[in-house]
């Protein structure tokens, strides 16, 4: 029964991810359909995905899996300072440290609308969009029912597994999903403890959020080509998968998988911190 709530919890929960990805799509794409600027349907896109994951994941948990928002750490609570603090220092000091390596800067020329839709895309496409959604259905309520039937070391790691392993793509080789197996798991296990560290889904959306701002949103690209639809494009001379991350890109090297590491030993020890403070 235990195994049956559990998977059942997540298959709905996943298609709940789904289902709202796929209607903030259509609007979207109706947006440009009516030659409204592409900028619109970006910030339409971040509303109605986050909109539709927090509904039905709403009506999922209080008429199928009977618990509450407040219960997956869907809630009012503040983030603290220091997980948005985290959130800016980490993919910074992963860009300046890849940025450290040889390579070759290009700047590209864009029209102000251009540069206006990239923004647009980075921020609310890929960043708040993405994130948020993402960490309420994987660090909210997939963590919890995986919590209460099994435990919180399987609702760390499970999940995190699951979030890597969905992030896989075509043309990869063993040694591609070998990196991002490991740094799959490392950012989830980041995301979770982040959430037990400070009670609430919202800090691990926020990393998530600026993560993919500045690491994937194209304002900046560093990766083993020059791309032309970007700020600024970095081609890392290395053609070492721990600098590059393989066909996956940076986001699974070994300098991004350091730093989910430091910053989940952190999120580890402030939580550890928490359960031992008196109340």
């Amino acid at each position: 029964m235990k195994i049956y709530n559990s998977l059942k919890g997540l298959i709905l929960a996943i298609a709940i991810l789904v289902i709202g990805q796929m209607a903030a799509l259509l609007l979207s794409n109706l947006i440009v359909f009516l030659k409204l600027p592409e900028s619109v349907g970006y910030i339409v896109f971040a509303c109605i995905y986050i909109f539709c994951v927090y509904v039905l994941g709403k009506l999922l948990c209080e008429k199928v899996l009977n618990i509450s928002l407040d219960e997956c750490r869907i809630n009012k609570h503040k983030i603290p300072m220091i997980w948005i603090v985290c959130s800016i220092i980490l993919p910074v000091m992963v860009s300046a440290i890849l940025l450290l390596t040889p390579g070759e800067m290009a700047t590209n020329p864009m029209s102000m609308s251009e540069k206006v839709n990239l923004i647009c895309l980075a921020v609310f496409f890929y960043g708040f969009g993405s994130g948020f959604a993402e960490e309420m259905i994987f660090r909210g309520i997939i963590m919890k029912v995986l919590e209460k039937y099994f435990g919180k070391t399987v609702a760390i790691l499970f999940p995190s597994v699951i979030f890597g392993l969905l992030h896989a793509t075509g043309g990869m080789n063993l040694k591609d999903i070998l990196m991002l197996f490991i740094a799959g798991t490392s950012v989830g296990i980041m995301f979770s403890l982040i959430v037990y560290a400070s009670g609430t889904v919202w800090s691990s959306a926020i990393v998530h959020a600026v993560w993919n701002i500045i690491m994937i949103g194209e304002v900046l690209n560093i990766s083993t080509e020059h791309m032309t639809d970007t700020f600024y494009s970095y081609k890392l001379a290395s053609k070492s998968i721990l600098i590059t991350g393989g066909e996956f890109g940076v986001e699974v090297s070994g300098i991004a998988i350091a730093g989910y590491i430091l910053i989940g030993l952190l999120a580890w020890f402030i939580g550890k911190r928490n359960e031992c403070s008196p109340n």
